[in-house]
């Protein structure tokens, strides 16, 4: 069945806001794109979507634009990180509230099967707790006051896939290996000329981050950073661990934090202030867990000394909503069912991805000044959805009320009809 007969003018004016340097066939794709990406029902493959608009595209025009059209990615990451602050700025939302910037990395999983895609290689997935396959690359977030957006995101391949990768590519086409690290800090980088001078700045993460080398140029900003740390780290020359057991027989504070799903946990919390190695100045580290006697505390860093563990913990809550992101661009606008083998024609397919991701959250924000609170961003799509329908059948309409035949009608937006069951 036909789903797009005509293009979504709020995604034309939303291209239109990123003053974009490509072409008029290539931002005619981005808008064909965006608006086939929140339509389409099932899985996102372009011949899928190619399928759904009338007059249709040819799924080879979509998969050129991908694959040999002349642009890349950061013709699209950086028009949306200008549109980003433009946007935050124009809120006024003044110098003493506090900016979160959050980093996390997702895999895309595909098929175990999957061989000739560039980006696709065996990664450790910690929530399955095994090996899969598929891409992984890395956000950062922002979050300031009520609003919040994905900022920038990098895919990440492992050494040894650059090595192999490099050895069938020429000298200016080789790739760059670049940890997780190395990412992170360039993505900070990257919009460090668009922060406001004098904005309080917290960097959130996970274990995996908090590296005394990255937390140091964080620092070095004039930025703060909460995040989870290892067990193993040293606080003043001893292990966290060893902190834990020495402080058996002192009281705990009370930390209550209100979860996803609308009820509140209160969690038992011990403080610390001491030294990391690497690392400039005190630091606070919180021993965090569900009740006394827990063998296995979690643990966080706050390098800002005039949180209070209520205040650190809450906001290192700003994390939770980077997983709605992913659970939105994975199963709500097919982030891992591209089959494009090339590594940039892959890194192409994700930029457009969280194009539409941030389009979503641009309407979610536009319709809250009618509204007062902003909708879901499953609203948004459904409320893009329904208007789309409407514009299928009025166009249906249309035609039959001009004298088309019902019958061919019908066929043009539902497809031939499948053979009758005896």
């Amino acid at each position: 069945m036909k789903g797009i007969v005509r293009r979504s003018a709020a995604v034309v004016t939303f291209v239109g806001l990123l003053g974009l340097t490509l072409t008029a066939p290539q931002r005619q794709h981005v808008e064909r794109c965006a608006d086939l990406l929140v339509v389409a029902p099932r899985r996102k493959t372009l011949a899928q979507l190619a399928a759904l608009e009338l007059p249709g595209v040819d799924p080879s025009n979509l998969a050129d634009f991908f694959r040999i059209s002349p642009w890349d990615a950061d013709d699209l990451r950086l028009p949306l990180v200008e549109l980003i602050f433009r946007l935050l700025k124009a809120q006024n939302l003044g110098q003493s509230v506090p900016v979160f910037l959050t980093v996390d990395d997702s895999l895309a999983v595909k098929d175990k099967g999957t061989r000739k895609l560039q980006s696709v290689d065996w990664h450790f997935d910690h929530n399955q707790g095994r090996v899969v396959r598929g891409g992984n690359h890395v956000v950062l977030r922002i979050h300031w006051g009520p609003f919040h957006f994905p900022l920038l995101w990098r895919l990440y391949l492992r050494s040894t896939t650059v090595r192999r990768l490099n050895r069938r590519r020429r000298q200016h086409h080789r790739l760059r290996y670049r940890s997780k690290l190395d990412l992170t800090q360039q993505m900070l980088e990257q919009i460090l000329p668009f922060l406001p001078q004098g904005q309080p700045v917290y960097v959130l993460f996970d274990s995996w981050y908090t590296s005394a080398k990255l937390v140091k140029w964080i620092r070095q900003q004039g930025w703060h950073v909460i995040a989870a740390v290892k067990s193993n780290r040293k606080l003043s020359g001893q292990k966290l661990t060893h902190w834990h057991h020495d402080l058996k027989g002192c009281s705990y504070g009370h930390v209550s934090l209100e979860l996803a799903n609308g009820r509140k946990r209160t969690y038992w919390v011990r403080s610390m202030v001491g030294r990391l190695r690497g690392v400039p100045g005190s630091v606070r580290v919180l021993l965090s867990q569900r009740g006394p006697g827990v063998r296995a505390p979690k643990y966080f860093l706050c390098t800002d000394l005039s949180l209070s563990a209520q205040e650190i913990l809450s906001r290192y809550q700003h994390r939770w909503s980077q997983e709605v992101d992913y659970w939105y661009v994975k199963r709500e606008l097919g982030l891992a069912d591209f089959r494009l083998q090339s590594y940039e024609a892959i890194e192409k397919w994700y930029a457009v991805v969280y194009l539409v991701l941030v389009y979503l959250y641009w309407r979610r924000y536009e319709d809250r000044e009618g509204h007062g609170q902003p909708p879901s961003l499953s609203e948004v799509m459904t409320g893009i959805r329904q208007e789309h329908q409407r514009e299928v059948l009025r166009a249906a309409c249309e035609e039959v009320a001009a004298g088309t035949p019902v019958e061919e009608v019908l066929e043009r937006y539902l497809g031939r009809p499948g053979p009758q069951a005896a």
